[in-house]
């Protein structure tokens, strides 16, 4: 039997094996695909939600601004805890302030008080040598001298002079000598008394209720004193007196 040109079993059967290839490998990509899907299922959660990308930027830039917004909150926070710092502080001075003002005040009433005791008793506007330290310097006599008024504040000065005199041995006998001042402390400053300025170095008072007065006398060449008197003058007549005795 002859045979027939247009038969090919071959060609037949490659074409039968391509298809099977095809269809394997369509079934394996939906295999893969259909298991990627599954597994996306089963790991992600429940309640999770897919945003696209525009949507994660503008949630990222929210949290930008918002960051920026806390960080600004918390500048104001810190500036506010350093003035209420600051304020603090300035609080504390001041009332340390006002205490000191307040022990002040309650110092000097103290002062005035203790002052108005030490107003000698007797008349109104008598003076009184409240108190009176001399040493030894040198060839002079370093004197400090508190005189004190009685009355208050208002009246009229009273106006006059101190008058030391010193007894003592001059030549072996006892005598009795005026001392002049060699030096008196002015407001100014200490005052050395010569001819030039014997005004500005004398010993006039002049005050209302109390007065001190310091300064060196001048010691007579030879003379060992041995007790000063101090007298207050005013004009001739001697208001106040005290004596005291120097130490050798």
């Amino acid at each position: 039997m002859p045979a027939d040109p247009s038969y090919s079993p071959p060609r037949l059967a490659r074409n039968g094996l391509v298809r099977l290839c095809a269809a394997m490998l369509l079934g394996v990509l939906l295999g893969g695909a259909a298991g990627f899907f599954h597994a996306r299922k089963l790991y992600r959660p429940q309640d999770a939600v897919v945003i696209s990308a525009r949507q994660a930027e503008e949630q990222e830039d929210t949290m930008r601004q918002q960051a920026t917004q806390l960080r600004y909150t918390r500048g104001q926070l810190d500036t506010a805890d350093g003035e209420l710092v600051i304020e603090r502080s300035a609080r504390q001075e001041l009332e340390a302030q006002l205490h000191a003002a307040q022990a002040e005040v309650g110092r000097v009433r103290d002062q005035l008080a203790f002052y108005e005791q030490l107003l000698p008793p007797g008349p109104e506007g008598s003076v009184d040598i409240r108190g009176v330290q001399i040493d030894r310097e040198g060839g002079g006599l370093r004197y400090k001298v508190l005189l004190m008024r009685s009355g208050r504040n208002g009246g009229t000065p009273f106006a006059g002079a101190l008058r030391f005199q010193a007894t003592g041995i001059l030549k072996g006998e006892t005598v009795t000598v005026d001392l002049a001042p060699m030096q008196v402390k002015a407001e100014s400053g200490p005052v050395t008394a010569t001819g030039d300025n014997i005004a500005a170095a004398s010993l006039a008072l002049q005050f209302d209720q109390y007065q001190r007065s310091q300064g060196i006398l001048a010691v007579p060449e030879g003379f060992v004193p041995e007790s000063v008197t101090i007298s207050v003058l005013e004009g001739e007549t001697v208001r106040a007196s005290r004596s005291v005795k120097l130490e050798l």
